[in-house]
């Protein structure tokens, strides 16, 4: 099921948190149906016992490997887009996420 859930989850760094609440939702519940915890139980409880990493956490260091990646790959132009920073460096509006921001974190 990990394959499944967080097939390509390199490329989500601009998914908005909504999306990312769902997905969260969605392990927590299979967690729980998997251990039949109780109710009273906290997800971060879970988490911390089972040694299993939230989506986010997921998100985070898949992105990281995947930048490291392109920054060392043969081809110059693959290699051009591991940058961090914008080169036009534009305005952001609607406090839009991007995923080179995943770097920051």
């Amino acid at each position: 099921m990990k394959v499944y859930l967080f097939f390509g989850i390199e490329l989500w760094g601009s998914v908005t948190k909504s999306n990312i609440d769902r997905f969260k939702s969605f392990q927590s519940k299979t967690l729980r149906t998997i251990l039949d915890a109780p109710w009273y139980v906290s997800n971060r409880t879970l988490h911390t016992d089972l040694n299993i990493p939230t989506v986010r956490q997921v998100l985070h260091e898949k992105f990281e490997s995947f930048h490291s990646k392109l920054e060392t790959h043969p081809n110059p132009r693959v290699s051009s887009q591991s940058s961090s920073t914008h080169p036009l460096n534009p305005p952001r509006r609607l406090k839009r996420c991007w995923p080179r921001d995943l770097l920051v974190e």
